[in-house]
């Protein structure tokens, strides 16, 4: 092995000092010779140089007179660990000896203490470990019942990184809903272009046509799509107070209720226009509240005599597109929450096979500030839907926007570059184990590359995301022509 430096002054269990003898990178491997265990593998987790050119000396400069200087560069080491006789990563029980010998950690190594494991049964390969060949597999079953954020900044790359996880769900035939407000994700139907970079990832072009169904409120905005409807005969009053937005069950289930079933009595066709109508020959600030909140319903059009097909909308294998294109935020919000509900609701009764519900600009649908028609249900699926095998994929450029409920139980994290401040303490909040050195890392992670936490790997990691296999559609609109 390549050395690389050694330790200097106190040595703790957790993280060590090391004077270098070459240049290295924040986030590179280390490895030193553990006289009890071996090999034991660490990161660096910051740097710093340190010279003896004081202010005065620093004036002298432009003069040429301020002679040779002398400086080091230091580092600070984390301690990763070893895998015992058993297969279990610990850390070593004894301090490293100052002094002691540190060299650049071979490939196997990290490998074996990181658990990186090649062509994985339920693994979904997302990319290689940054600066080395090593693939990053997520392991699928921990990705549905722990559930999954994906976070970065505008521009930062989320769109992409979504893309490529959502290839890999669909090529080993995971349950897909994407709910998808700005109609990106169609472009997964066709094959990217070929490229060099797909080369050194070993990734084809490849489309997902066959695997992708797209659903729309409003077809005309998004052609293409099949009308998404629901029925509204098959909608409790419960369900119908959600549409409705009206949370003060108490006040209005049983008035609703009443309503239901005498004009259901006149009309078993009924349609949300005769509710309104019943409900203008009601009397009392009750019926009033109704008859407004009925029409409101009527003019979303989203609820008919015949709604679209639970088993259109979840098929096995199938990665079924909600696309929300042009649809007011507010109609958004009720369409979440009665996909949300309906698949909650039908997971736990054994009607649809497990699946993968991913919400992009989650902050929107589950704000952290204020509320939203259909923050309960995802919070209860982030809370309750592992249990009944409905993983959540939460996916927004706003950290501290998010509920911080439904971002806390997203145990696998995947991180790009994020800057805001207010982001940064919501993420170091939801993630253990996040070092103040991988926070500062996030600040300034280039394009491509995310901070990997959770997914079967029991320390973070950073990761270069694959190309896509899929044609890419979140790209920015060009303005001015280059």
């Amino acid at each position: 092995m390549e050395e690389v430096g050694r330790i200097y002054g106190d040595v703790g269990l957790g993280q060590f000092h090391l004077l270098l003898a070459r240049p290295v990178e924040r986030g590179d491997y280390v490895a030193v010779e553990d006289e009890l265990h071996g090999k034991v593998l660490c990161q660096l987790d910051d740097l710093r140089r340190k010279s003896d050119l004081d202010l005065e000396r620093a004036g002298a400069l432009g003069n040429g007179e301020a002679g040779a200087i002398h400086e080091s560069l230091l580092g600070v080491a984390r301690i990763i660990g070893y895998r015992d006789a058993q297969g279990v990563v610990k850390c070593p029980t004894i301090p490293f000896r100052s002094g002691a010998h540190v060299f650049l950690a071979e490939e196997e190594l990290i490998a074996e203490v990181l658990g990186l494991k090649h062509h994985s049964a339920t693994g979904a390969y997302v990319g290689l470990l940054r600066n080395h060949s090593l693939k990053v597999e997520l392991d699928i079953n921990q990705l549905v019942q722990r559930h999954v954020s994906v976070l970065a900044k505008t521009g930062g790359g989320k769109s992409y990184l979504l893309g490529v996880l959502i290839e890999e769900l669909l090529r080993h035939k995971v349950t897909c809903v994407i709910i998808d407000p700005h109609g990106e994700y169609g472009s997964l139907r066709s094959p990217a272009e070929k490229s060099p970079a797909q080369g050194r990832f070993g990734v084809e072009p490849q489309g997902f046509a066959r695997q992708i169904h797209e659903f729309s409120p409003d077809p005309s905005l998004n052609p293409g799509a099949k009308p998404l409807t629901f029925s509204l005969r098959n909608t409790d009053p419960r369900e119908l107070l959600v549409f409705m937005g009206l949370t003060n069950v108490k006040n209005y289930l049983g008035p609703l209720k009443q309503m239901l079933e005498a004009v259901a009595v006149a009309n078993p066709e009924y349609t949300v226009h005769d509710l309104v109508r019943a409900a203008e020959a009601a009397e009392g600030a009750v019926a009033e509240t109704l008859r407004e909140r009925l029409e409101y319903v009527e003019q979303t059009r989203l609820l008919g005599p015949v709604g679209t097909s639970l088993h259109e909308l979840v098929e096995e294998g199938v990665a079924t597109l909600v696309n929300l294109r042009g649809v007011a935020p507010d109609v958004q919000e009720l369409v979440v929450a009665r996909i949300a509900s309906t698949l909650f609701d039908n997971r736990k009764k054994g009607k649809v096979p497990p699946l993968f519900l991913v919400i992009e600009e989650a902050h929107n649908f589950a704000p952290q500030q204020g509320t939203a028609t259909c923050s309960r249900i995802l919070k209860n699926i982030a809370s309750e839907g592992r249990k009944f095998g409905l993983g959540l994929c939460a996916v927004t450029q706003r950290a501290a926007r998010i509920d911080k409920s439904v971002l806390s139980q997203c145990t696998t994290q995947l991180i790009l570059q994020v800057t805001n401040p207010l982001d940064l303490k919501a993420i170091a909040q939801s993630i253990e184990g996040l070092t103040d050195g991988m926070t500062q890392m996030i600040q300034s992670l280039p394009v491509g590359v995310a901070l990997v936490t959770g997914g079967g790997y029991h320390t973070p990691l950073f990761c270069e995301v694959r190309p896509r296999a899929s044609r890419h559609g979140g790209e920015s609109v060009q303005i001015v022509a280059a």
